[in-house]
């Protein structure tokens, strides 16, 4: 298993989901998760469910609530819900889930929407590998 993974998905709906899993190298606390790779992977899924959905954006702010640990290495779900999309910012949920239906995280964002030029800047520092 690697060490933090992700495979996306598109749901019947169009929504954004995301299997999970963290490995060693993403530990916090013994034989759980740390915060920020929980925060890391919530803001890649969110930022992620607009870029699919045509609409390209960046982070402005990110509100998380931590319900409980998440133990490493087990199959998460990262699910992404666009809430507003109208206007400069679009708003944005987020929860990492395990297959039960157990709660871990949420989050709540707001991300800038940006014009053609910024994506144009931002792209055009991008060499291809």
């Amino acid at each position: 298993m690697e060490e933090v993974g992700m495979r996306y998905f598109k749901t019947a709906e169009g929504a954004l989901v995301a299997k999970i899993w963290f490995g060693p190298s993403a530990e916090g606390a013994p034989g759980r998760a740390h915060g920020g790779a929980l925060l890391t992977v919530l803001d890649e899924a969110m930022g992620a469910a607009a870029w699919v959905a045509g609409i390209p954006v960046l982070t402005a702010r990110l509100e998380t609530a931590f319900r409980r640990g998440v133990p490493l290495a087990v199959e998460l779900l990262a699910e992404t819900k666009l809430l507003q999309t109208g206007g400069r910012t679009l708003r944005i949920e987020g929860s990492i889930t395990d297959r039960a239906g157990t709660l871990y995280a949420q989050a709540n964002g707001v991300f800038a929407r940006l014009t053609a030029g910024q994506v144009k800047t931002i792209f055009s520092r991008v060499t291809p590998a």
